[in-house]
């Protein structure tokens, strides 16, 4: 059930045409930054549902899924196997199937786990309860959280849902960054209430005093070629040297920035530009320059 050779759900959801290679992008991103499961990080961003999930998740790990809202624990398991393991594996024993053999009948318990799912507790769960054969399935967290919650009284700390205030003025346009790029500048302006969205060059080419444009230095370049300065607002991101700060000056950039991986940076350039958001700025920020066309 363990195996390093596991096809990459991401890959088998993409096979199964319940989500597009953009949607997965954006799952994945959430996915490293989070440091939660990718099929949690989909669910997250709602581009897949739970049991879409789980049916990727049974095919990667070759188990059968479950449904536990629909094939719910059978009465008395809790007394079959203790809290304790039950929460250290996060089991949730489901029923006790006989099986006839040659000889008698033979005792399978029957377990759901999350992905993936472990052969460690497959062992304990054997150990514990002395059945000789312990089946796995797999089921969504959300599903055994609260499969364990009814048949233990075992809960999980709930997840904090911070959702900032919006800034005002429209969505910040994002243009000619390599969508990665793109998708975790957007992560880290709205987690502090701004909004972004990835623009056209016609959007760039038709920005409006109030607009604000991120962009790499060489993208603005190639579209406005050295002559052309729009109406909204410029930050650039290139490097941090006399040449790169001449660059900017010639697009009109109001705002530079040396890494626009540095959320604390990118925040500073923006709410300087958009001084009503959420925290306004006072002062200079280290490692990042302020021109005026």
């Amino acid at each position: 059930m363990e195996s390093s050779t596991r096809r990459p759900l991401g890959e088998i959801l993409l096979e199964m045409g319940v989500l597009n290679r953009a949607q997965l992008r954006v799952g994945l991103v959430h996915h490293h930054e989070t440091h939660v499961p990718l099929g949690r990080a989909l669910v997250r961003e709602g581009v897949c549902s739970e049991a879409d999930v789980l049916r990727g998740l049974a095919a990667q790990l070759g188990v059968e899924a479950v449904d536990l809202d629909l094939t719910p624990p059978e009465r008395g398991m809790a007394d079959l196997l203790p809290a304790r393991i039950a929460r250290q594996h996060r089991a949730v024993p489901l029923r006790v199937e006989l099986v006839p053999l040659e000889q008698g009948e033979r005792e399978v318990l029957h377990i759901a786990l999350p992905a993936p799912v472990s052969l460690e507790a497959v062992d304990a769960v054997r150990a514990i309860t002395g059945k000789p054969r312990v089946e796995a399935h797999v089921a969504s967290d959300t599903a055994i959280t609260r499969a364990l919650s009814e048949l233990y009284g075992i809960e999980e700390p709930a997840e904090p849902a911070a959702t900032p205030a919006p800034a005002p003025g429209g969505p910040l346009l994002l243009y000619g960054w390599p969508p990665v790029t793109a998708v975790l500048i957007s992560r880290q302006l709205a987690r502090h209430g701004h909004q972004a969205r990835v623009a056209t060059p016609l959007d760039v080419l038709h920005t409006g005093p109030g607009d604000v444009v991120l962009a790499p230095i060489q993208a603005m370049e190639g579209l406005l070629a050295g002559e052309v300065h729009i109406e909204g607002a410029l930050i650039v991101h290139g490097s941090s040297d006399d040449e790169g700060f001449e660059r900017a000056r010639k697009l009109g950039a109001r705002g530079f920035l040396a890494n626009p991986r540095d959320e604390q940076l990118l925040l500073r350039a923006v709410r300087r530009l958009r001084p009503g958001g959420p925290s306004p700025l006072s002062g200079g920020e280290p490692g990042s320059s302020h021109h005026s066309h």
